[in-house]
């Protein structure tokens, strides 16, 4: 007998419904649903900061610097490169509030030029531009802070406060920062100020500890990976670092890939437990066809036909529950999309993407194949004189 005649003793067999078999379908779509559902979620963010590298960076490219300016060389290459560049001064710093310096707080400080932001916008409360905010008021340079640092200075609006040497008016309260994202770890609440306006607070002397970033918005089309080589190449020795927008926020990228990892490993696990009720489903059935096997066996049928029938019908009830895990793991994100994104702090795109799908069918199919091997297997053990027995005291023996 052939293959054909295991396919066609395995459709037939199916004829009867899915009677002793909702377990099993059940414990696999709902491990293969997880995995499908957490791959594809992880996907979605993946391709969001990919989509979005360059808002989240604040520029198509940025070279930063420690404790330093660029020079005049720097700067005029930079140029060359881009259509704009925007300088950014980023330090820690203790903003003063009171005549006395009652109140203090520390305060991750950016001081920008006038062509920050290259991308998005800053979002204040009240509804201004940043430039206004930073023109200042009553004689002083503007600034703009994190709501949580002026309630913890005390401060409101127009009033003074102090970083280093210098006075600045609170202007308005940032509510959004375009690049915050990729900004990196802050010490503390931002403060927003323009760059000329420190130039007497002493807090950029030589000396002092700043960083500097200077980003570049770069013509459409640019290979960002040759401008990456060519920057090595002509600010060699200078002690630069490149980032691009197709790594606009590597730390959140590496904290969405092993989150995603560690929740596949969960998935897993729940397909490892739901596996037991795969084998249990499956050597249940089993043990019932033992007659039909013995009969099998008794009309001439080989061992290897037997097997591979019964093989035949476990895998289209794999390829079922697959495909109903697949169904459920791919809408989960869909529905829950606009709930998901409003709490995500990073942008993503949903949607259905193949990869996350497939890696889960794969891990479907394996489980499946893994739990189910077993109890098949034992089919081989049934002899066509099992008709002929006492089913009360029935044969075992190893597969």
């Amino acid at each position: 007998m052939s293959a054909l005649d295991a396919m066609r003793i395995a459709r037939r067999e199916l004829r009867g419904g899915l009677e002793g078999f909702r377990a099993f379908l059940a414990c696999l779509a709902l491990g293969v649903a997880a995995i499908a559902a957490v791959g594809s979620a992880r996907e979605s963010i993946e391709l969001g900061l990919r989509r979005e590298g360059a808002m989240i960076l604040g520029g198509d490219a940025e070279i930063q610097l420690s404790y330093r300016f660029a020079d005049n060389e720097e700067r005029e290459w930079m140029e060359t490169l881009a259509e704009t560049v925007s300088e950014i001064v980023d330090f820690r710093s203790m903003a003063v509030a009171g005549s006395a310096g009652a109140e203090r707080g520390l305060t991750q400080v950016k001081a920008v030029d006038d062509a920050y932001p290259l991308y998005g916008s800053v979002a204040l409360d009240p509804p201004m531009t940043l430039a206004e905010a930073l023109d200042g008021a009553g004689g002083l340079p503007g600034a703009v802070m994190d709501p949580v640092l002026a309630d913890r200075l005390g401060l409101a609006l127009g009033e003074v406060f102090r970083l280093g040497e210098r006075e600045f008016a609170l202007t308005a309260l940032l509510t959004r920062e375009p690049d915050g994202i990729g900004g990196g770890f802050g010490l503390g609440p931002r403060t927003l100020v323009r760059s000329e306006a420190l130039s007497s607070s002493g807090l950029l002397d030589p000396g002092t500890l700043f960083e500097t970033a200077y980003r570049m918005k770069l013509p459409a089309g640019t290979d960002l990976a040759a401008a990456e080589e060519a920057a090595g190449l002509a600010l060699e020795g200078s002690g630069i670092r490149w980032r691009d927008s197709r790594a606009g926020a590597p730390g959140v990228g590496e904290f969405v890939q092993r989150l995603g990892a560690f929740l596949v490993l969960v998935g897993l696990a729940g397909l490892a437990v739901g596996g037991v009720g795969i084998s249990a489903a499956v050597r249940a059935y089993i043990d019932g066809k033992t007659a039909v096997i013995a009969t099998l066996k008794t009309l001439g049928a080989e061992t290897r036909t037997i097997f591979l029938a019964y093989s035949f019908q476990i895998a289209a009830l794999t390829a079922l529950g697959i495909l109903l895990g697949l169904a459920v793991g791919a809408a989960v994100p869909l529905a829950f999309s606009p709930l998901i994104e409003s709490r995500l702090p990073v942008p993503a795109v949903f949607g259905i993407h193949v990869a996350p799908l497939a890696e889960a069918a794969a891990y479907g199919a394996l489980a499946a194949a893994l739990f189910a091997l077993w109890p098949l297997a034992r089919s081989e053990s049934v002899r066509a004189a099992e008709l002929f027995r006492d089913a009360a005291a029935p044969r075992r023996a190893l597969p």
